[in-house]
């Protein structure tokens, strides 16, 4: 399993918005780990649909993790996702993912 070590709660943020999503491919990474860049590209748009999340709850004011507000939190995203990727050699597939909305 991913693990974000440098701030967990990325990681608890992150598996609570794959439950709600159900995204079975974001899922199947997440339980294993990156091991193709086509699994840094489902990652990657996965994290990048939960900022997206995490923005829209803070708007509606959605309760997740004990918070409305988890927006603080996406700069830690991206930092955690693009570290973890660049140990995989990867995180060229991140910026581009970031890059390309």
């Amino acid at each position: 399993m991913i693990e974000f070590k440098l701030y967990p709660k990325v990681g608890d943020l992150i598996a609570h918005y794959a439950e709600i999503l159900d995204d079975e491919n974001a899922v199947a990474v997440l339980n294993t780990d990156v091991h193709s860049r086509d699994d840094a590209y489902v990652l990657s748009r996965f994290v990048l649909a939960v900022v997206e999340c995490i923005a829209k709850d803070m708007e509606d004011k959605t309760l997740v993790l004990g918070s409305t507000d988890n927006t603080s939190i996406i700069p830690d995203i991206d930092y955690e996702v693009n570290l973890y990727l660049a140990r995989k050699e990867m995180e060229d597939v991140w910026d581009e993912v970031c890059n390309s909305g």
